[in-house]
């Protein structure tokens, strides 16, 4: 029999689903339905490095975050590896991790190429090193979504994926399906009411820099300096329960001073683009089944949103098991035919 798969959303979190259920379910007609695609939405904004800050997005165990967090760095290590690295903008950087009070380690030393603890004598040979006590050193990946989202994109219609431009404003709009995954963020507090969910507005700045070849985070990624294929990023902002895109030029003057001061030479980087985004935060990410009844039609429900600042980090591991319950969810309602 034939097989729908609706997917509400097209951020990194959507299209990795998609093409997950695709890989799971190759003869389903999948579709994308979506208001905001790529440069639109709040995933084109990401810096994208692999860095997971569990404080910022934390799920309901450690165990089950380093699962989806390794899943995702398996697929964008091999798709770094690939001939298609430099299209799907998957790139391999290292850099510094600077702060004033000891923390413990973060959980991504675990995945991470190569990681290390900064010493004194290493910390006084960076720019502003004297400033900072404590450090780390890392090989990672970085994931820039102007490019990956496309890469995704491409390679869902290439599957034979359809997409449909469309804002979902009730249940009653969300199209007909054997199962609907829900992957909004931000859109999923109106849609189905979820309060728990909280806005957290950001801002960033691209530069023109290419003598730029590593990166610098300060403290707890309060700032940070970016390189990428095609210009550095700068930031960052969090300002909590802010809902308004505000393009103030005091946030961006604030974040260029703070990164001139890492790396001066960045004073004649001329600006390429502003940012301003609102991240999709959560107590818990929301992975899970549920039904909805809507006008006497039932409506199976996969959720997989909230996933914060650590949306690229998360997207491919959670999409993993999104898929699956989405499958699971699809064969049971068909064997009961």
């Amino acid at each position: 029999m034939p097989i729908d798969v609706v997917i509400l959303g097209a951020g990194v979190v959507g299209l990795s689903t998609a093409v997950n259920v695709q890989s799971i379910l190759p003869n389903a007609k999948v579709t994308i339905v979506a208001d905001k695609f790529d440069q639109e939405t709040t995933s084109d904004g990401a810096a994208g490095i692999f860095r997971p800050n569990l404080e910022l997005t934390p799920s309901k165990s450690s165990g089950q975050a380093r699962k989806w967090l390794q899943g995702s760095f398996d697929w964008f290590d091999q798709i770094w590896q690939s001939e298609e690295g430099q299209e799907a903008g998957v790139i391999r950087v290292s850099g510094y991790q600077l702060m004033n009070k000891k923390v413990s380690l973060p959980i991504h030393r675990h995945m991470d190429y190569r990681f290390s603890v900064l010493s004194s004598k290493e910390l006084q040979r960076l720019p502003i090193g004297k400033i900072y006590k404590y450090g780390w050193w890392y090989d990672t990946l970085m994931v820039e979504c102007r490019r990956y989202l496309p890469w995704l994109m491409k390679r869902f219609r290439k599957n034979g994926g359809y997409v449909q431009n469309q804002n979902i404003t009730s249940l009653s709009e969300i199209p007909v399906s054997d199962v609907t995954v829900n992957c909004l963020g931000w859109g999923s507090r109106q849609l189905f009411g979820d309060k728990d969910m909280f806005p957290v507005r950001g801002h960033t700045l691209r530069v023109s820099a290419p003598w730029v070849k590593q990166f610098y985070v300060l403290d707890n990624g309060d700032n940070f300096i970016y390189p990428g294929q095609d210009d550095v990023i700068l930031g960052v902002t969090r300002e909590e329960g802010k809902t308004d895109l505000d393009y103030n030029s005091e946030a961006f003057d604030k974040i260029r001073g703070i990164c001139q001061q890492v790396l001066p030479s960045l004073k004649h980087a001329p600006e390429v683009r502003r940012w301003v985004g609102i991240r999709p935060h959560r107590h818990d990410i929301r992975l899970e089944q549920e039904t909805v009844k809507v006008n006497g039609r039932t409506i199976q429900i996969v959720h997989n949103y909230g996933h914060g600042a650590n949306g690229v980090c998360f997207s491919w591991g959670t999409a993993l098991d999104a898929a699956r319950l989405a499958t699971a969810k699809v064969k049971v309602n068909k064997s009961r035919l």
